[in-house]
Order: C-alpha cells, then sequence, then structure tokens
C-alpha cells in the first residue's frame, strides 16, 4: 500500500474520531436566567391577564348599631389585569357581592308599645366596579407574587331589603306579632362609593374597603351603618 494512500486513510480515521469528539461533548457551565427575565405570553405575570376571585369579609363596627359577629359580605369578582412594566399593573374588578348587617341598637325605632324586636336586619345584593392601580414587590416569576392593589369602587345595589320581626305580650292592645320584609325604600340609596385596597401574595390577599357615600337618606329610621369592610380573597386560575 503506498504512503500516499496510507496517509489519507490516518487522516480520514482522525477526522472522525474529532467529529465523533464534537457530538458527545459534555456542558461544563449552565446558568438558569432568572424567569423574570423570560418573555411570557401566558399566565399571571404576562402582559394581560383574567382570572376569578371569592371573597369574604367581616363588617367593622363604629356604634352598637350592628351585631359584628352576625354581619359579613360575601362575593366573587371577575379581575382583569394589564402590565405596564415589572412592577406597576392597571386594573380592575367587576362581580356580585351579598352583604348582611344585624342591626343591634334599635333604640331609635318606633315600635308599638311594650313590643320586643325579636329580630332585625338590612342585606343588599350589589353588583360592583373597582379599578386600581398595582404595585409588585419582589421577584415573582410567572406567579402573581406579592403586591398591593389602591383603588377606587362603585356599585349598584339593585335588591335592598329591611327585615324585621317583633312580638308584643298578648292581653295588651297590640298583643300581636309581626314580620315584615320591605324592599327598594326610597329612604335606601341604591348607589355607593368609596375606596379599597388589598394586600396579597399569590393567591391569597387581604382587602379593606371604606364606603364614602350614605346608604341612606334622610329618614326617621336609621342611623348610617358601618362604612368600612375588611376580609380575604382567594383567586383561581
Amino acid at each position: 500500500m503506498s504512503k500516499k494512500i496510507i496517509s489519507f486513510i490516518a487522516a480520514l480515521v482522525g477526522v472522525c474520531l474529532c467529529y465523533e469528539q464534537l457530538l458527545a461533548q459534555k456542558q461544563i457551565i449552565h446558568h438558569n436566567l432568572r424567569q423574570d427575565t423570560l418573555k411570557i405570553n401566558t399566565g399571571p405575570n404576562a402582559k394581560k391577564f383574567g382570572y376569578f376571585t371569592f371573597f369574604f369579609g367581616g363588617i367593622i363596627p363604629d356604634s352598637k348599631i350592628i351585631e359584628p359577629a352576625n354581619s359579613h359580605e360575601i362575593g366573587i369578582s371577575r379581575i382583569s389585569k394589564r402590565k405596564l412594566n415589572k412592577n406597576f399593573s392597571l386594573g380592575y374588578d367587576w362581580g356580585f357581592s351579598y352583604r348582611n348587617y344585624r342591626i343591634h341598637d334599635t333604640t331609635y325605632y318606633p315600635f308599638p308599645p311594650m313590643a320586643k324586636l325579636e329580630k332585625e336586619r338590612i342585606y343588599v345584593r350589589n353588583l360592583h366596579l373597582k379599578p386600581w392601580v398595582r404595585i409588585t414587590l419582589g421577584s415573582r416569576g410567572n406567579t402573581l407574587g406579592k403586591y398591593i392593589d389602591l383603588g377606587a369602587y362603585g356599585e349598584w345595589s339593585f335588591l335592598r331589603t329591611h327585615y324585621y320581626k317583633f312580638s308584643v305580650p298578648k292581653g295588651t292592645p297590640h298583643g300581636v306579632e309581626g314580620e315584615y320584609l320591605l324592599r327598594k325604600q326610597k329612604w335606601f340609596l341604591p348607589l355607593n362609593y368609596g375606596v379599597m385596597a388589598r394586600i396579597g401574595i399569590k393567591k391569597w390577599s387581604i382587602y379593606g374597603t371604606y364606603r364614602i357615600s350614605n346608604m341612606f337618606s334622610s329618614n326617621i329610621f336609621f342611623k348610617e351603618l358601618p362604612r368600612t369592610t375588611v376580609g380575604i380573597t382567594y383567586a383561581i386560575y
């Protein structure tokens, strides 16, 4: 075999061995990019995101007019969020809430002589809209992370009900028992507005609202009801 053929074969074997080594090379350096630096098209940290929340709260008394343990609100909201940059987003809630006020102080309420109030409550069903600004704290990846929402709200109380039940001892001139369910009274205002705040970590958050408007026009039946509600929310996505 000639020297040229031997040299050609040796060169061919060398090329094959080098090619195999290139294919079998090992990764010796690896660096994970922070998830916040990746472009995310879907999910809580995307440019646009929508999700549902359930919320439950208690009404904070500012007088003896209600029983705090039996006064509450519950509801559901649809939240739409648009991310502006790493730390700021704009968004709004819209949804439904049910709020119940168990009345305790009725010293101002006119009843028949010797009447005893058995039960009284005011409950409303509302549709609400809450625009807000979200401030995101720290890194979060593709989650809601830690955030603070600051905004306002407006609501329409489309069903407003006043319920009360009283009894009068038998043998008296008014010895009867009465139970009343009154709806859409003229002194009961249907539109409310106020401010809201929310502090959240991922799917859980604590919220608070303060009603600026009055629930009632001038009337002889009720003092103004408490304005502050505080509770928790849970996000579903």
